[in-house]
């Protein structure tokens, strides 16, 4: 959770699986088939684990749980490439990274309207702050979260950057 999750090129995802599901690299034929006939690609055992960030090229990646593909437990992780030019030229300040308390966001090349928005999530994928986004520039306090790794994912309208932050105790 979430089934599907955008990054970018350097991000690494972190699987915390029960021990009767596994994580397998699938095609996108066989994931709109819910089978479970993995590619060469990335893998990783029942209860999950660390998935680097080497074997996430910039694209989309379809996976499955083996046992339960067919029943629709699948996913997909969206690599946003770091290099190139992107037609969404929206940018995403974040400081102090890390952090222990408030984190200051800066945005620029935002359209700022209602469809704004701010979630942070954890490395298993809870959602554990949201919040609309009505300025170019904020301050958020994440004192009520534990130390540790964090995603933020902004909606800008078009695109949803994400930032890595770090919280502190």
């Amino acid at each position: 959770m979430p089934d599907n999750i955008a990054i970018v090129e350097g991000d690494s995802v972190m699987f915390t699986l029960e021990s009767t599901h596994n994580v397998v690299e699938v095609s996108q034929a066989t994931w709109v088939a819910n089978g479970n006939t993995p590619l060469p690609g990335f893998s990783l055992p029942f209860g999950g684990g660390l998935l680097l960030s080497v074997q996430l090229t910039a694209g989309i990646h379809y996976y499955v749980c083996c046992p339960h593909a067919s029943g629709g437990m699948k996913g997909i992780i969206n690599v946003q490439s770091t290099s190139g030019i992107s037609e969404n030229q929206s940018v995403v300040s974040v400081y102090p990274n890390p952090s222990s308390r408030m984190i200051q966001f800066e945005l620029s090349g935002f359209q700022i309207d209602k469809s704004n928005s701010l979630h942070v999530y954890n490395l298993q994928g809870a959602k554990m702050y949201e919040a609309a986004v009505s300025n170019e520039k904020f301050n958020v306090d994440l004192s009520n979260l534990s130390g540790g790794i964090y995603f933020v994912k902004i909606f800008d309208g078009e695109a949803i950057l994400t930032k890595k932050i770090m919280i502190q105790n």
